[in-house]
């Protein structure tokens, strides 16, 4: 019974993801596929919603085996924990570029783009599914931080985390996956028109953003020289796609279009092995200890201090209060929660009436002690909040609470 409730965890978790601001590019972007196969071909739309859950599942399974094989070797993998990498990051802000372009109209690719049942479509729905999953992952959601959780624990059985990783790709595609299944559903959809044009070109503005959103996390990853050099290529990958389209299109002959594409292509490989380096910065980690009277909150922001288990133990050891936020430049849902309730008025004026230290763990990179704290407060990765009192003790916050939320547990756990 137990397994059966965490697979509905994991199951809505997933169906939550969908709303998540890692993975709404995406998903409206696959939402216009979606709409224009219902009105044209609703019988054939079936079929791209079932590749499209299968590509979701896909990707959690496979991400499944990487935490099974990690775990039978005494390791762990935590969720999100492949964007501390730059290679994975680089990847996605490159795809996201590319689909961007795409729906822009720079190139086309025409797997994901028709409506047929043909191979080509079919691998776009899959490829659609697989991207959405993958952007998915630096999110947590209400009830899937229990579930992840679960599937992580070293206790749990090969077969268990398999299942609850499937459930979390399924409940991914369940709202698409529904909305292809029941075509009446299209009634409560806009009339087809030239907005679908401007809404497909609005999406690849939007994936575009993303892709910058991402390349941000990338600067904190890689020295100056080598995040541009990832920039140069992005500029070298769009100009070669641009080259395919326009000179090794279908239009021309098979010799010419072998010629172009193969030489685009190569051009481009070439440049990416030899002047792409990925050169991590050198790291400091924070040991000075903020002064007992040092103001770390004024009426307009917060001030962090970085996070130190030494300073931890100091703030202790002079009575006052934490406030603890693990955060990563590629969690979106971090960087939403931090926006719209940690620095706000309300908590800034509760933080400086207890006198509490705000500070700020900075996972964008792999470190061994926060994920010990990570693992230590029973999660699986971020975004978490803590209160962590005068005696030590650490309060946890759920992964989605409100401001009114965080107020109550500063009153409670680091009021005088």
């Amino acid at each position: 019974m137990e397994l059966l409730q965490y697979l509905g965890f994991a199951f809505v978790g997933g169906v939550i993801l969908n709303v998540m601001p890692c993975v709404l590019p995406v998903l409206t972007l696959k939402a216009f596929h979606v709409v224009d196969a219902l009105r044209s071909h609703p019988e054939k739309a079936r079929i791209h919603g079932v590749a499209y859950a299968f590509g979701t599942t896909l990707v959690f399974l496979l991400f499944a085996g990487m935490v099974i094989a990690l775990r039978a070797s005494g390791k762990t993998l935590g969720w999100g924990m492949q964007f501390q990498h730059p290679e994975f990051v680089a990847a996605i802000v490159i795809a996201l570029h590319l689909f961007g372009l795409n729906a822009l109209g720079v190139f086309e690719i025409t797997f994901g783009m028709r409506t047929n049942t043909s191979s080509e479509g079919l691998l776009g729905s899959v490829s659609n599914g697989m991207l959405a999953a993958v952007m998915s992952m630096p999110c947590t959601a209400p009830f899937l931080g229990a579930a992840a959780t679960v599937a992580m624990a070293a206790d749990t059985s090969t077969v268990e985390t398999l299942l609850l990783f499937a459930a979390i790709g399924l409940g991914l595609a369940a709202p698409f996956a529904l909305l292809s299944f029941v075509p009446a559903l299209i009634r409560l959809l806009p009339r087809p028109g030239n907005w679908m044009n401007y809404f497909k070109q609005l999406m690849g503005f939007t994936l575009i953003g993303a892709a910058i959103w991402f390349f941000g996390s990338l600067q904190s990853q890689l020295t100056p020289k080598s995040a541009n050099r990832v920039l140069m290529f992005m500029l070298v990958l769009t100009v070669a796609m641009w080259a395919i389209q326009n000179f090794g299109n279908v239009m021309h002959g098979a010799r010419r279009r072998w010629l172009v594409r193969t030489s685009a292509l190569a051009l481009t490989a070439l440049f990416w092995m030899r002047l792409v380096p990925f050169e991590r910065p050198q790291t400091t980690y924070a040991s000075a200890a903020p002064a007992a009277d040092e103001i770390y909150v004024d009426a307009d922001e917060i001030h962090w201090a970085a996070f130190n288990p030494s300073v931890v133990d100091q703030a202790q050891k002079r009575g006052q209060p934490i406030l603890l936020d693990f955060t990563a430049d590629w969690c979106g849902a971090c960087k939403t929660l931090e926006a719209t309730v940690l620095d706000t008025s309300p908590i800034r004026k509760k933080l400086l009436e207890h006198g509490v230290l705000p500070m700020q763990a900075d996972y964008t990179n792999a470190d061994d002690v926060m994920t010990e704290w990570i693992e230590a407060a029973g999660r699986s990765g971020i975004p978490l909040v803590m209160v962590i009192d005068k005696e030590g003790d650490r309060h946890l916050m759920p992964q989605i609470f409100t401001i009114g939320a965080l107020e109550e547990a500063l009153d409670a756990h680091a009021g005088s």
